[in-house]
């Protein structure tokens, strides 16, 4: 099934439940899942991106994947596919929720072997998978931000990632990459290019969704938006600046998964686990759904977009 990038529309996906990556797989929760899932249909979504976690893999291994083929189940009822991510290299200093750390890449041999078994594991289960649309290999991957050898250490790690998904999928990947420099790095391993466009002041937008869509003309690949709309406390605030990023996607033909789906444990979630990835200091607050099913108040236009 081919992925019409420019029709993408959806959110990234953590279940309500979870405060942290690895508890959304072991602590999984089907009806939890069925309902929210549900509450996606209002706003048109075709898509969700929803993060794996390898700690969970770990300590689960197979009951882990069993996890995603319900969560997989719950999507398909839904008419809704999945992106899934592989890997996670953002992490909040307050309000840590799981990823891989820089210890964990820096201290494997340039084969990466530790990883693997996890990635082959996904896809002899998945690869083929018609209810997967794309794999996200790793969500904001931090070159060239990074120190020393970790800026070579982390593109060559997730270049060998890249192989091992090419070898058992033809499905598409991206990486879920944030602007500029830090998306041309990785724009060479991906079929198709991911931003991060979260913007302080209107107009903001209609720059970087222009400069990217020049990265990804300049590499001969589609774009897509996986993550956008800063938070606020205030919900109107809030509403209009969410407002004026998916207009400006839409003006410019670009498929979006907005940051984030429902109220819930997981951080920026709710006002009581915010980040500073907001309009004011420490007011990441995001959710466009409630926890008792209602579309947060200023968020009501996105339905009929």
């Amino acid at each position: 099934m081919e992925v019409e990038y420019a029709q993408i529309r959806g959110f990234n996906y953590q279940p309500s439940y979870a405060g942290s990556l690895q508890q959304i797989w072991a602590c999984f929760d089907r009806p939890v899942w069925e309902r929210e899932v549900a509450w996606s249909r209002r706003f048109g979504t075709n898509m969700l991106r929803v993060w794996l976690d390898w700690h969970a893999w770990i300590a689960l291994e197979e009951a882990m994947l069993d996890a995603l083929d319900h969560a997989l189940a719950v999507f398909s009822a839904n008419g809704i596919r999945m992106m899934p991510v592989l890997f996670n290299r953002w992490n909040d200093d307050r309000l840590p929720m799981g990823m891989v750390a820089d210890c964990d890449i820096a201290a494997s041999d340039y084969a990466f072997g530790k990883f693997e078994p996890y990635v082959a594991g996904l896809m002899e289960r998945f690869g083929d998978d018609p209810r997967v649309a794309v794999w996200d290999l790793c969500n904001e991957p931090q070159s060239p931000y990074l120190e020393g050898a970790l800026n070579f250490r982390e593109l060559a790690w997730l270049a060998r990632v890249a192989g091992w998904v090419r070898d058992r999928s033809d499905k598409p990947i991206t990486i879920g990459t944030m602007t500029a420099d830090n998306v041309r790095i990785y724009a060479p391993l991906v079929d198709a290019i991911s931003f991060h466009p979260y913007t302080l002041k209107p107009g903001e937008m209609d720059a970087l969704c222009q400069s990217h869509r020049e990265i990804a003309a300049d590499y001969g690949k589609p774009l897509i938006c996986t993550e956008a709309c800063k938070g606020s406390f205030d919900d109107q605030e809030r509403g209009r600046q969410a407002r004026d990023d998916v207009e400006a996607l839409q003006r410019h033909g670009i498929g979006w998964l907005l940051w984030q789906f429902v109220e819930g444990r997981f951080i920026t979630g709710s006002r009581q686990r915010p980040d500073d990835n907001a309009l004011h200091p420490r007011q990441g607050y995001m959710p466009f759904i409630l926890s008792n099913g209602s579309t947060r108040p200023g968020h009501e236009w996105l339905e009929s977009v």
